[in-house]
């Protein structure tokens, strides 16, 4: 079953631990201390290794500055844990994560890291570490996602609760995700780890939503990001994965929404690849998962850029996601943008990829 009592604690970090190679070689933890006003303290158990052994390296994604239509939301919440679990956030467009779905970062972005090995920024403690140091010394409100502990007194699964093998199949699910999201005085930073085990598509619906999709031999961070492979490689790999991006937007059409004199919102898609792709059953997907299908024999041609009109896929002034989807239903691309970034009428949103 799914992970128990997820939801995202708002608070201010104040100092933190973590454990060596030497103190703990098989699961060692991060222990972040903060507090959200109330009496006392509480703590963050964040994993700095898997316990798988086939694989113990974690996913390390930064996203900085985090632009995300979901921190309108969570600026407007109270200190505190807030349940998610079961309520109306925990679904696209929500305040829970979803490391596939919610479109928080470009996943080829992603570092393998080990737990505690010699040398500079080559394990997760060299990452973690200063930035911690950064929210702690600036001040910052942090945002942590995971599930409560049965006393009340923290937090864990601070990491993607989706695409586990074996033994943590169980804990799989979708908008369960955690991950810690920090708010400075001028921008936000995120931060999201997985486990190198974990699959880079998972199901979408029940039954085994969360679930590794193929079920067997399925792609994992470890296929996705592996450092070893040749850049040649490397780049081939990723453009079979993904094949088509979008890049820019038109979010704010000039004149009254839902007019039949208005021009209508678009999204502009590129080839990546010298092949022509054809696009017949690709969707496009907005944030509160409606959905336009392409039309019919649709085709990019080798390098080819093109505009679609997706007059059943409306896109909110107020921030949006902006997700592709093949054929079958499997994530190509996806981009996220916020209300800022939709304030010229007739302006067109670009996208850094």
């Amino acid at each position: 079953m799914p992970v128990a009592d997820y939801g995202v604690w708002k608070a201010k970090p104040v100092s933190y631990t973590y454990q060596t190679k030497k103190d703990d070689p098989v699961s060692p933890h991060l222990s972040l201390i903060f507090t959200d006003g109330r009496p006392g303290q509480a703590r963050a158990a964040i994993n700095i290794k898997s316990g798988d052994h086939s694989d113990s390296r974690l996913v390390y994604w930064l996203s900085r500055p985090f632009e995300n239509p979901i921190v309108h939301k969570l600026e407007k919440l109270d200190s505190g844990f807030h349940l998610l679990k079961g309520t109306d956030e925990q679904r696209l467009g929500g305040v829970a994560l979803d490391y596939i779905r919610g479109n928080l970062f470009q996943t080829q972005t992603g570092r393998l890291l080990p737990h505690d090995i010699p040398g500079e920024d080559n394990d997760i403690l060299d990452v973690l570490r200063p930035l911690l140091d950064q929210a702690i010394s600036n001040e910052a409100t942090i945002y942590v996602y995971g599930s409560h502990f049965n006393d009340g007194k923290g937090i864990h699964n601070v990491h993607m609760n989706q695409g586990s093998p074996r033994r943590w199949e169980r804990d799989n699910g979708i908008y369960q995700d955690g991950g810690f999201i920090l708010q400075f005085k001028d921008h936000w930073e995120a931060v999201f780890i997985g486990f190198a085990s974990q699959a880079v598509h998972t199901k979408d619906n029940p039954p085994r939503a969360g679930n590794p999709i193929p079920q067997n031999s399925y792609k994992t961070w470890a296929d996705f990001l592996d450092p070893e492979v040749r850049d040649e490689q490397r780049m081939l790999d990723e453009l079979a994965s993904t094949p088509v991006i979008i890049n820019q937007a038109l979010v704010n059409p000039l004149g009254p929404d839902n007019q039949p004199e208005s021009k209508r919102e678009t999204v502009s898609l590129i080839n990546r690849t010298e092949q022509a792709v054809d696009l017949t059953g690709w969707k496009v997907r907005n944030k509160v998962g409606q959905f336009e299908e392409l039309p019919s024999g649709a085709t990019l041609l080798a390098k080819e850029s093109k505009v679609f009109e997706i007059p059943h896929c409306p896109l909110s002034n107020q921030g949006g996601l902006i997700t592709l989807l093949n054929a079958e239903g499997l994530k190509v691309h996806g981009v996220s943008y916020t209300k800022a970034q939709t304030k010229q009428e007739g302006g067109v949103v670009s996208f850094n990829l």
